[in-house]
């Protein structure tokens, strides 16, 4: 995928799992998010409204929605069929890494040391995981995450750090 590429590095490539529409997202230290046909190898969309590099990006598990995030502590989410900008969410904080819950309308952010869940409905933070920190020193800095992954059933997320960590999260929230 050479033409219209990216003008600088590409820090995340993401499969959409929509065989209907057989597309991959890229993005980059350009702030830009691209849409990418695999059908004819070009370049279908250039989402742009970043104004930092971009660390992340994630497809929705139907293939629809796509959310994009990095230095501008935005998460922005794009409409994959309609090729448009939905809406901006305020992470607070750098984005390292984003992904949507597999079997609800959330999505997850590490932004900085904590990881901030999102209801897309409702466009609200329904939970903050932080993690404890036990440290001698008050000037010690929290790890920062930087990757999530959730299990299948999305009952577990997995959170790794700058401590040589993975942490393990049972997320039960919103399950009345």
């Amino acid at each position: 995928l050479q033409d219209e590429s990216h003008s600088e590095w590409v820090s995340c490539v993401r499969f959409s799992p929509n065989s209907s529409n057989p597309i991959i997202v890229s993005c980059g230290w350009d702030k830009l998010v691209k849409v990418w046909n695999l059908a004819n190898c070009k370049l279908k969309t250039n989402h742009i409204g970043h104004t930092g590099y971009l660390n992340t990006v994630t497809v929705s598990p139907d293939g629809s929605l796509c959310a994009s995030g990095g230095k501008d502590g935005q998460a922005m989410l794009w409409d994959l069929n309609e090729g448009k900008h939905l809406y901006t969410l305020d992470g607070g904080d750098v984005i390292n890494a984003l992904c949507f819950s597999p079997n609800r309308y959330w999505l997850c952010a590490a932004t900085g040391p904590s990881i901030k869940i999102w209801d897309l409905e409702g466009k609200i933070i329904v939970d903050e995981l932080k993690q404890e920190v036990i440290s001698t020193s008050s000037k010690a800095e929290p790890p920062q995450c930087t990757s999530l992954a959730w299990s299948a059933d999305g009952q577990t997320l997995f959170a790794g750090y700058t401590d040589n960590l993975v942490r393990v999260w049972q997320v039960t929230i919103g399950t009345r």
